[in-house]
């Protein structure tokens, strides 16, 4: 990656970008010039200066034979390329200042993302694979941002997949997946956890199950978190922000249809195995007041 010097980033304005080699192919070879005016009205949310869209590209003709091998070998899907692009059009002066001088830190939201998610991947979590990610610093005080990830094909959040498994499901089978996800969103979180890392929006709807694993194998449980652009690392009063994620979980579970308290005792005892607490009960309290407070802020808003 070239940065360029202090004055030609002032002055002329630099770009830069990463992007998966596995995914080149399927690209636009001008995609750092073009990405950040890429039109796509596909799920699109748009304000305050930021939008997220959704976003397929389709190999060239000519290329298209040497994307559908290179995607088998690396068992990516051949052919067209889903993604959800996040982009950063206006950005505080501080994180301009930041990136002016500092343009290897990562300092726009797009750029600390794509750290979030390859320090979580790395502790073993799963999340979405990046595609592609870049910055655009200067001139003078401009700094925009970009960061493409995969869809996750077949995939759903499970707030609204739960409910939908627990009508198709008999009960028998719909509580040994039950007890199977649990153990998997437990461990995903102590795994954050044990490192002193926090999601801080864990809500059940940024965990999405693979139904079409599922379907092919109801023994295969696949989850993967999404959302990490709040993530960090907090190494002093951790508790503070255990609260809040295990909180946030809680209070997201309140009035999906085939969660019961069993299974969140279940969560809380798996959680509890995976990571070293002190005081258990008092953790456990601060956790359900933290909830009670997402519960009453949210009914105080409708």
């Amino acid at each position: 990656m070239r940065y360029g010097s202090l004055w030609e980033r002032l002055v002329r304005g630099v770009r830069w970008s990463w992007i998966d080699p596995r995914y080149q192919s399927a690209l636009p070879p001008d995609l750092d010039a073009s990405v950040m005016t890429l039109d796509s009205r596909d799920r699109l949310h748009a304000k305050q200066g930021r939008s997220t869209a959704r976003v397929v590209f389709h190999p060239a003709a000519a290329t298209a034979d040497r994307a559908s091998g290179t995607a088998q070998c690396a068992g990516l899907p051949a052919g067209p390329v889903a993604v959800y692009l996040k982009r950063h059009f206006r950005l505080p002066w501080l994180a301009w200042l930041a990136a002016l001088f500092d343009p290897a830190g990562r300092h726009s939201p797009a750029a600390a993302e794509w750290v979030h998610l390859e320090r979580a991947r790395a502790l073993g979590v799963p999340v979405p694979e990046v595609v592609a990610t870049g910055e655009r610093i200067g001139p003078w005080a401009c700094l925009q941002s970009y960061l493409m990830v995969a869809e996750l094909t077949g995939c759903q959040e499970l707030n609204i997949a739960l409910p939908e498994l627990a009508d198709e499901l008999e009960p028998a089978a719909f509580e040994s997946l039950k007890r199977r996800l649990i153990a998997e969103m437990a461990r995903i979180t102590a795994a954050l956890h044990t490192a002193r890392v926090f999601h801080k929006d864990l809500y059940l709807c940024h965990f999405y199950l693979d139904l079409e694993r599922l379907r092919d194998d109801p023994a295969d449980v696949r989850l993967t978190l999404i959302d990490l652009h709040r993530l960090a690392e907090h190494r002093l009063w951790p508790d503070r922000w255990r609260w809040k994620d295990l909180g946030q979980l809680l209070y997201s579970t309140a009035g999906i249809a085939g969660i019961e308290r069993r299974d969140i005792c279940r969560f809380w005892k798996d959680y509890r195995r995976r990571v070293s607490l002190r005081s258990p009960r008092w953790q456990a309290r601060m956790v359900q007041l933290k909830a009670a407070a997402y519960m009453e802020h949210n009914r105080g808003r409708t």
